[in-house]
């Protein structure tokens, strides 16, 4: 009998083993979720408007672009009393608010030409080429969903942590450090699919004071910077 419960034992311990996912495995099934590496694949731009709250009452327009050909990305915040704008590429980049110009410090860009290049799903139709490594953290409570927390690192150095809903796969949250070394949190809800495409995306994207909600994505329509950005 005492065999019996030794054998039972293991067979229990054995197959909770079994279904524990590696970091890799969640990824993957976080990469389905959003439409599979054949659908992000085909992403050369992209790019969202919507508006955004700012500290709970100041109302703005946001635009955001990445170009994986080009390699740069932009970002444009304007409303009442806000006008903010930011633009980076593989070699430097720059930050304007109401007007204020500032270049970008030649320290900040080992961190910054990761994120250009990786953009914030490029990097996903490609983690190997791209030296993408995943560390599974262990498990967390965000927003009431039970999460994988994994570390995500690009050719060695730290990317950022992001967790994954355990029911849906979704990334709903994204921790990262910024070229100035302050914490970013990014939280994502209400993904969707993106008309005409296979993608999931979200279409609720909250950082710091900033509450975005986004109108419209568009996939492969490629902007001119100088034109939409101006002379700032």
């Amino acid at each position: 009998m005492k065999k019996i419960y030794i054998l039972l034992f293991m067979f229990l311990v054995s197959a909770a083993y079994s279904q524990t996912l590696t970091a890799d495995e969640i990824v993957n099934k976080y990469i389905n979720a959003i439409g599979g590496i054949s659908e992000l694949k085909k992403i050369n731009q992209i790019s969202l408007t919507g508006k955004a709250v700012i500290m709970g009452h100041v109302t703005a327009d946001i635009n955001y672009y990445e170009d994986a050909v080009q390699k740069c990305m932009f970002s444009i915040v304007s409303g009442e009393g806000i006008s903010a704008k930011n633009y980076y590429d593989m070699t430097g980049g720059w930050i304007s608010q109401n007007g204020a110009k500032e270049d970008v410090a030649p320290e900040q860009m080992n961190t910054l030409k990761i994120t250009v290049e990786d953009g914030t799903y490029f990097y996903l139709a490609d983690k190997e080429g791209k030296g993408i490594k995943t560390e599974l953290l262990g498990e967390e409570k965000i927003n009431g969903r039970d999460c994988y927390k994994i570390k995500f690192t690009h050719k060695g150095t730290d990317k950022n942590v992001q967790y994954i809903d355990k029911e849906s796969f979704y990334a709903v949250r994204v921790e990262s450090i910024s070229s100035k070394g302050n914490l970013i949190i990014v939280n994502n809800s209400d993904y969707r699919e993106v008309p005409g495409t296979k993608l999931i995306l979200p279409y609720s994207i909250e950082r710091g004071p900033l509450k975005g909600t986004v109108d419209k994505y568009e996939i492969n329509v490629p902007l001119d910077p100088k034109i939409i950005l101006g002379s700032n």
